[in-house]
């Protein structure tokens, strides 16, 4: 376990020039931040539901009529606009998000060569730089990208089929795109004991929440409501993709209803 601990603490401190145990007053400091920016997607959340034309892109990607444009790309995009107006997503951007969203999660050959050769330095550089160095901008457009582009991918699936295209109403087919991070890393703060386990403090553990939050009940664990570390796109995120829906599919659910 503390292995664990020590190579964990690395990544993140490769990847957010940060370490895992930054103290009280950097978790008081990740948390004032991360209020400021809920409140700041919440209060845009009412205009990307109604699927204004920033949707248009992925709106023609989910109808399949860009089928060769990298959805990546595209949700990259309108995620950099929270952050920069001037954002412009490209290949390699989108190639560096890829980077640092496997970076943590392997040690195989590759991504150790990933960090030994400074592909990892580089594409948080580069990743950093388009979003004027806010970390949590680079975790949007770097990280959580990632479960958008999984749930976008899979509101085209829902497009493909007419039915469903013809009767979905938009805030269904949102919560059936909504897909979780695969993990997260908690660290205890003080001694714990589990049954007849025994943790120690600055036990690190992995929570499975992308399997959790399938489970009957559970899609809080998406966004992780009602806990301090909760995702600011709590309220955006379900809005834009409500608006999506909206936009690609505006005649047929409008006959529908």
């Amino acid at each position: 376990m503390h292995h664990t601990l020590i190579d964990f603490d690395g990544v993140e401190q490769l990847l957010f020039g940060h370490t895992l145990f930054g103290g009280v007053r950097h978790v008081n400091r990740a948390r004032t931040e991360q209020e400021r920016l809920w409140t700041h997607l919440s209060e845009r959340a009412g205009l990307i539901r109604s699927g204004p034309e920033e949707l248009e892109p992925l709106a023609r990607w989910v109808k399949g009529l860009d089928s060769t444009d990298e959805v990546g790309v595209l949700a990259q995009q309108l995620l950099g606009r929270l952050f920069s107006p001037g954002f412009a997503a490209t290949a390699e951007s989108w190639a560096a998000a890829e980077v640092l969203v496997a970076a943590p999660r392997s040690w195989k050959p590759k991504i150790l060569w990933w960090f030994l050769s400074g592909r990892v330095r580089r594409s948080k550089h580069l990743l950093g730089e388009m979003v004027n160095e806010d970390l949590s901008g680079v975790n949007a457009i770097g990280i959580a990208v990632h479960n958008l582009v999984k749930g976008i991918r899979h509101m085209r699936a829902l497009y493909e089929d007419v039915n469903v295209r013809r009767t979905l109403a938009p805030a269904a087919a949102a919560r059936q795109c909504l897909f979780a991070p695969v993990s997260l890393y908690r660290q205890a703060k003080a001694p714990v004991r589990s049954g007849d386990h025994y943790f120690p403090r600055n036990s690190l553990f992995v929570l499975e929440i992308g399997k959790a939050s399938g489970q009957e009940g559970c899609l809080p664990l998406v966004f992780m409501e009602e806990t301090w570390s909760r995702c600011p796109g709590a309220q955006w995120v379900p809005a834009m993709l409500e608006g999506l829906w909206r936009r690609a599919t505006n005649a047929a659910v409008g006959r529908s209803l």
